[in-house]
């Protein structure tokens, strides 16, 4: 039990503070032991403090994970080690968890059983190898393990951001630019051509068409986007519509393949430091399952946890699914045969790592000039639509005399 309380000693010193007890007696005497005078003590209530609506980014966590993991293999306590992070301030969320963390440690749980209160922080990956790492009194090393986890998990998502970011940019401006050419300068040159009698082909009468529904019922367009959003996160927070959708993703051309190596670089590293850290081969594939970026590929990694749990192999149970990389499961199976199965796994994940880089590449290659091809021509055919007009005027137009 927690209590808080008032003390002097015998030069009328005023202190204040907290400390744990098993009765308000065995405080008492503590206190007085110390040569304080008790002036107040009250029980503390402690309210176990939930963010339900905010999780740590990567980056903070990775901190918290290395500077703890340093502490401790500087022979810090692990009560000590977090009061000393506690000092560090963090930022306010982070500060009020290892907080929380050190009271539990306080109280008798264990530090897995700590973690286990704040599942919107930690995730499962993270507490079962702190489990483990408890289990076989190398906590340190699994914290360096799971420091080097974040890491490559943080540089993979920040590529992948960063390799998006110029095709967005691209794909973003020119859609602005082909509103604002339909909606505002096509329908300035109208009123010449109207003003000249001029009768309107067919292209530009369908342009202008379009420039006038989307300036009058733009609201339905933004709606109907807003609709179509709303029901693709709907069915894919299902369990079957996340399932059929990841599938669908993973065979679009390029794209797909991008995406499979993704989730086996993710899969793989994260079943390479779960069996390293001591996790079983069981609960390890269960874990890595939920880790993998892609529901369909997750549930057929825990359809090959089925066939492992019967007595196959690791590398048997995966082939037999048929959607890993041929070379990921062959590799895994060579770890398997060699007693080096975490080893090997490690190398997979490296290996489908820069494979990543290399297909993301490519995909980028191919989409970008497609991206730009496809606007060169709308912007050709809305150029065409002008230029039809011009073009009949002046053939309509004789020189006299």
């Amino acid at each position: 039990m927690e209590y808080r309380y008032r003390t002097a000693d015998a030069l009328g010193r005023i202190e204040t503070g907290t400390a744990q007890a098993e009765s308000k007696e065995q405080l008492i005497q503590k206190l007085r032991a110390e040569g304080r005078y008790l002036l107040e003590i009250r029980e503390q209530t402690i309210p176990e403090v939930k963010f339900r609506f905010h999780r740590f980014r990567i980056q903070d966590r990775l901190s918290f994970t290395q500077q703890l993991a340093g502490l401790l293999n500087a022979g810090i306590t692990l009560e000590r080690a977090l009061a000393i992070l506690n000092e560090l301030q963090f930022g306010q969320e982070l500060d009020n968890v290892l907080r929380q963390l050190r009271r539990s440690l306080e109280a008798g749980l264990s530090f897995t059983a700590a973690l286990e209160k704040f599942p919107e922080y930690f995730p499962p990956l993270f507490i079962n190898m702190v489990r483990a790492g408890e289990a076989g009194g190398i906590l340190p090393g699994v914290l360096e393990r799971l420091a080097r986890y974040q890491e490559e998990e943080l540089r993979l998502r920040r590529f992948i951001s960063s390799s998006l970011v110029y095709p967005a940019f691209v794909l973003t401006a020119s859609i602005l630019a082909l509103i604002f050419f339909v909606t505002v300068v096509i329908p300035s040159f109208q009123q010449i051509f109207e003003s000249m009698g001029a009768e309107l082909p067919f292209l530009t009468r369908m342009v202008l068409i379009c420039g006038k529904l989307l300036m009058r019922f733009w609201w339905v367009l933004l709606l109907s986007a807003a609709g179509a959003v709303f029901w693709l996160l709907k069915f894919i927070a299902t369990q079957e519509g996340r399932l059929r959708f990841d599938r669908f993703m993973l065979r679009l051309p390029l794209l797909g393949g991008v995406l499979q190596k993704i989730a086996t670089a993710r899969m793989t590293l994260a079943l390479s430091q779960l069996v390293t850290s001591g996790v079983p081969l069981l609960s390890s594939i269960e874990i890595a399952s939920r880790v993998t970026g892609n529901e369909y590929l997750g549930q057929a990694l825990r359809d090959a946890g089925v066939k492992v749990r019967q007595g196959n192999t690791l590398a048997g149970s995966l082939a037999g699914q048929g959607v890993f990389p041929v070379l990921a499961v062959k590799m895994i199976g060579v770890g398997e045969e060699s007693g080096s199965l975490g080893s090997m796994l490690e190398r997979v994940s490296r290996t489908y790592d820069g494979e990543v880089q290399h297909s993301m590449g490519i995909f980028l290659s191919v989409f970008e000039p497609l991206l730009i091809v496809l606007l060169v021509g709308v912007i050709a055919i809305l150029a065409v639509s002008i230029l039809m007009p011009i073009l009949n005027i002046n053939s309509q137009i004789s020189p006299t005399g």
